[in-house]
């Protein structure tokens, strides 16, 4: 069975030794506060799906991989929207990528992952 967001987040912070108020001390929202123990409470339970900034929060503090916890939370979108801000001339090129792979039924993504990774470190 694969684990939810909230399971992880529960775990994590349990394995920290963090209270939900303390770990929701630590989570700030775009205004500047805190985020409430009640909301943290509530994503725990996955009853809430935070926004990627306080995803991204939540996984700094506890040590997790940022893009986990957006996949978890259903927010994959948002990282390409991330990705074609910043690249804004490559986003035909991304587009024909993924329809190029849907079309000839492509799913060794992790395989890919690696070769441009390793492209990287030449």
């Amino acid at each position: 069975m694969q684990q939810r967001l909230g399971d992880i987040i529960n775990r994590e912070r349990r394995k920290r030794g963090l209270s939900l108020r303390r770990l929701a001390e630590r989570i700030k929202k775009d205004d500047g506060d805190s985020i409430a123990p009640q909301y943290l409470n509530d994503i725990e339970f996955n009853r809430r799906v935070p926004s990627p900034q306080i995803l991204r929060e939540l996984a700094r503090e506890l040590g997790q991989e940022p893009d986990l916890f957006l996949m978890l939370a259903g927010a994959e979108a948002e990282v390409m929207r991330e990705y074609l801000k910043e690249h804004p001339q490559q986003q035909g090129e991304i587009i024909q990528l993924f329809r190029t792979a849907q079309k000839q039924g492509f799913e060794d993504w992790e395989r890919l992952r690696k070769i441009v990774e390793k492209g990287n470190r030449s």
